[in-house]
Order: structure tokens, then C-alpha cells, then sequence
């Protein structure tokens, strides 16, 4: 949007015809075709058109202005709200007598604006985002949900924080290994299908493996055990069956 609206300002002042009233292009001629049917259309020929040198510069300078206020995000609302009226104008006006409607830009563009409007700027990508970051009166120009650093100068308290036991630096996995050891846990469920109780207590063995301290040679032992106590189980229960 930014850069549309730096485009469309630097050619509406760069072009020769936009303020010569003898060529085609002249903005007052535009205006005039412009309020054929158009719902501003005494405000177009009662005001625009008697001064439409005037007010193509005042178009050509504020899509300038606009377009460079967004991209480095400088009083980023209040050009986006412009940007919304000027678009809302044009619709009203030089897009109004599109059909459908959605074939005229201006309308989507008034959408544009207010996603911006409501968006607010990038708090670590502009101006007011660095503005807001240097004075809490001027948090306003950024977006209240956003979480912005501490002010400069300002004392900030950490909040306390719940101690926690530190884990060892020998018994923290390798992701190959917590990936093995998931596979592992898993196979052994397959097991248990029918058995919620004994799957809930593979689940905390599980993350006790991973997460709690189980330093890695201890972890395949665990794993060991428990697939020859499956095993065993399964080969009493074949034994009992067969007698």
C-alpha cells in the first residue's frame, strides 16, 4: 500500500497533462466525467472542479506523504486513515460507476487501510514502534497487544520466578535419541492396547526418560527392563494357557 500510494503521487506530479486544462488528462476534466452520477457529485463540481489544480496537488502530496509515512512506519495510523478517506473519495467518485463494484480498486483498498488502521505498525519495523519504545506517552501510536521492550532509562523488576530443579548436562537426550526412545515406548504400547492403566504408567516412564534426568545409558537400560518384563509376562501367560 505503501509503495502503490508513493507511485500514484509521484505520477500524478511528474505528469504534465494532470494540470494542464488543455490536455485530455487535466484533472478537471476528470472530476467533472468523475461526478457523473456520483453520490458526492455537488461536492465534486461545487468544490473540487473550481479548484482542481489545487486539488490535484493536494492528491498528488498527500498519496506522497502517505505512501512514505507507511513504509517507514511514521504516525503509521493516522496516514492509514488518510489513505482510507482519500480511497473512500475515489470510490465515491472516479470508481463509483464500475460494474460490479468489485471490478473498482478503491474499494479494496478502503479494506486495505482498515486492516492497517486496526492492525497498527511493526513495533521493531518503525518509526513509532522506536518512538514508543523511548517514551511511555507515545505508547499510543503502537497497538496495546503488542509487548513492547522496557523504556530506556526506566527500572524494570524482574518478575519472581518458581525455582527448578537444574538437570544434569549428562542426562539430557540427543533428538536422535529422544526420537529412538519414542519409538521405542511406542512399540511396547502396541502391547497394551487393551490396558489403559499400564499405557497411563509407560507415559510417565516415558517422560521421565526424556525430560527428568535419566542420563542416556540409563535410559536404554530402562528400556531394556521393561521390554523383558513384557516379554516375560507374555510368555507366562502362553505357558499358562497351554497347560
Amino acid at each position: 500500500m505503501g509503495v502503490t500510494f508513493l507511485y500514484a503521487g509521484i505520477q500524478h506530479l511528474t505528469d504534465p497533462s494532470y494540470f494542464d486544462p488543455t490536455k485530455p488528462g487535466y484533472i478537471g476534466h476528470l472530476i467533472s466525467q468523475y461526478a457523473v452520477g456520483s453520490p458526492i457529485h455537488d461536492f465534486l463540481l461545487g468544490v473540487a472542479e473550481p479548484n482542481a489544480v489545487a486539488f490535484g496537488y493536494v492528491v498528488g502530496v498527500g498519496e506522497s506523504i502517505i505512501g512514505v509515512a507507511i513504509l517507514i512506519g511514521f504516525l503509521f495510523r493516522l496516514a492509514a486513515f488518510l489513505g482510507l478517506i482519500l480511497n473512500f473519495t475515489f470510490f465515491l467518485s472516479a470508481t463509483w460507476n464500475a460494474f460490479p463494484f468489485y471490478f473498482g480498486s478503491d474499494i479494496v483498498f478502503v479494506m486495505a487501510w482498515l486492516t492497517l488502521l486496526l492492525s497498527g505498525p511493526l513495533p521493531n519495523l518503525s518509526v513509532d514502534g522506536s518512538l514508543a519504545k523511548r517514551s511511555s506517552h507515545l505508547r499510543w501510536l503502537v497497538t496495546k497487544t503488542t509487548q513492547l521492550g522496557p523504556v530506556s532509562g526506566a527500572r524494570v523488576e524482574a518478575p519472581p520466578t518458581a525455582p527448578s530443579a537444574p538437570i544434569p548436562e549428562q542426562a539430557k537426550l540427543y533428538p536422535k535419541q529422544v526420537l529412538e526412545v519414542n519409538r521405542a515406548f511406542d512399540r511396547i504400547k502396541q502391547q497394551f492396547v487393551s490396558h489403559e492403566e499400564t499405557q497411563t504408567i509407560l507415559e510417565f516412564v516415558r517422560a521421565f526418560v526424556v525430560s527428568l534426568g535419566v542420563e542416556r545409558k540409563d535410559a536404554a537400560r530402562i528400556l531394556t527392563a521393561i521390554g523383558n518384563l513384557i516379554n516375560r509376562d507374555t510368555w507366562e501367560q502362553t505357558t499358562e494357557k497351554g497347560e
